[in-house]
């Protein structure tokens, strides 16, 4: 369920990148303030990606785990894989079992 927190909080970078956004607008319409909005466009950027970005694998995350049950369904040999931390004997007795 981590991935539920990742969206949440990709969501709310979002938001905080938009508000950046306009406030920059906000400074280089009302007051002509380049310098400040210049910066504070580069700051928006960044958030905003970052918040695309765990959007992004909070998405590819769920559907990981939304597919694994069925791909170890559909195919037969997918449980006899020797996984990198199980030791060589439990593979041998499952290739054995199956």
């Amino acid at each position: 369920m981590h991935f539920w927190s990742r969206e949440a909080v990709g969501w709310v970078l979002i938001v905080v990148g938009l508000c950046l956004f306009y406030r920059c607008y906000s400074l280089l319409a009302d007051g002509h303030y380049i310098l400040e909005g210049g910066t504070l466009v580069i700051v928006g950027i960044v958030v905003f990606r970052g918040g695309i970005h765990l959007l992004k694998i909070a998405v590819a995350a769920r559907i990981c785990v939304q597919s694994q049950p069925s791909l170890e369904e559909g195919r037969p040999g997918a449980s006899r894989v020797n996984l990198p931390g199980q030791p060589k004997r439990q593979a041998a007795q499952q290739r054995r079992q199956a």
